[in-house]
């Protein structure tokens, strides 16, 4: 079971290893990496463990875990580009009322409101949903209590065209196993609309939900299903026009385990996501369900940490503009500190390239993914490392 605080963040990680047959990593293509911020740990924050948003006139926001010197609540931070680099800005502070172990990333809406979540904090200490507008204004939309809705959401919100806000929770609920619900940005309404129960559906659930492009919301769950802290984890789906809630694939049948981060669906409505596998001492996969096979798997990469091949892929994967995935691994590459990496689609599969390895000075252990401008740009976090060993956001360029 993966809890990203921050004991977890600062003590050993496991080392993967992995037996699929792929191909090795390509050699490395010629691009520009840059640190954007060197992360303190004093007032402007420590331990980025959630990834980025972007606005349209291109700031970046994400959020810390803690700050100043591990004794805070973490913050909200901002960076605006200026000239030919960017200007840091705390937007805010979190608190124990807030919201406190914020590991979410931040989504923002076509407005320029941001949402996310707190592992912790609010009325309860079970964590919060909150809102910051465009306006400055921060607000705690709501308050998690643990047995009734749920408690420690840790990743993102997805919001949809009417203005809903769709997310997870850990665990707890009334099924005990965690929660997926919905909150009304025009009614205030929070509404619970599946309380896991470790039954087909599966169990805890560490990555936050994905809309399609039809609206259906996609989400997975870390154990299960019928099998509590063990089995190898479930994908799943809900249909809002329809409120029906469906199983989509028990991936005890399968190599993957334990999916970690959220899922993209791909124009063809292919799956994609990644997780652990089931090889001794696993280093991890990169996932594709087919839609046309009703959602078959097959695991596409599988990470080795061999060659300066990465190693355990957190974050979520995206898709570049001529259809091939990025994402971060949070260990390997050529110093063992992380890698940025990407996948082609050719004739003969999928193809890994490594675009960047952490080597401590410019970042260490990226946990989550990457976001794109769409001009060759790419921006993430890593959750610790750089000049002040306490965390990067960084930018790559000149990826075709």
């Amino acid at each position: 079971m993966r809890r990203n605080t921050l004991g977890l963040l600062l003590s050993a990680f496991i080392l993967w290893s992995g037996v699929f047959a792929v191909s090795k990593p390509q050699p490395k293509r010629r691009v520009t990496f840059r640190v954007l911020h060197n992360f303190t740990g004093g007032s402007d924050g420590c331990c980025i463990l959630g990834g980025l948003a972007r606005d349209f006139h291109g700031s970046l926001y994400g959020v810390a875990y803690s700050d100043n010197g591990l004794t805070g609540d973490g913050d909200l931070f901002k960076l605006v580009p200026a000239g030919r680099g960017y200007t840091f800005h705390i937007l805010l502070y979190f608190s124990a009322a807030k919201g406190r172990e914020c590991m979410t990333t931040p989504t923002i809406d076509k407005s320029g409101n941001l949402f996310g979540v707190c592992f912790g904090g609010g009325v309860a200490d079970k964590g919060t949903l909150w809102e910051y507008s465009r306006l400055g204004k921060f607000t705690v939309l709501h308050n998690f209590s643990g047995p009734a809705d749920g408690m420690s959401p840790q990743d993102s919100v997805a919001v949809d065209k009417s203005g809903h806000l769709y997310g997870t929770a850990y665990t707890w609920g009334l099924g005990q196993s965690g929660t997926f619900w919905k909150y009304s940005l025009h009614s205030g309404t929070f509404t619970l609309l599946h309380n896991f129960a470790d039954g087909d559906d599966g169990a805890l659930l560490p990555a936050g939900p994905k809309i399609d492009e039809t609206g259906v919301v996609w989400g997975t769950t870390e154990f299960g299903p019928n099998c509590y802290y063990c089995g190898n984890g479930t994908v799943w789906n809900y249909d809002p026009s329809s409120g029906k809630f469906a199983t989509v694939l028990n991936l005890d049948s399968t190599n993957i385990l334990a999916p970690q981060s959220r899922v993209v669906v791909g124009e063809k409505g292919n799956v994609y996501g990644t997780a652990f596998d089931t090889s001794q001492g696993n280093c991890g996969v990169v996932y594709e369900l087919l839609k046309d096979n009703s959602y078959a798997p097959i695991v596409i990469h599988e990470f080795t940490a061999d060659g300066g091949d990465g190693c355990g892929p957190f974050g979520r994967v995206r898709f570049d503009e001529p259809g091939n995935l990025l994402g971060t691994t949070y260990d390997g590459g050529d110093f063992g500190r992380g890698a940025v990496y990407e996948l082609k689609h050719g004739k003969d599969g999928w193809h890994e390239t490594i675009l960047h390895s952490f080597n401590l000075s410019d970042g260490w252990r990226p946990q989550s993914g990457l976001i794109t401008d769409r001009k060759g740009n790419w921006f993430g976090t890593t959750a610790m490392g750089g000049k002040h060993t306490w965390g990067t956001v960084f930018e790559i360029s000149g990826v075709p």
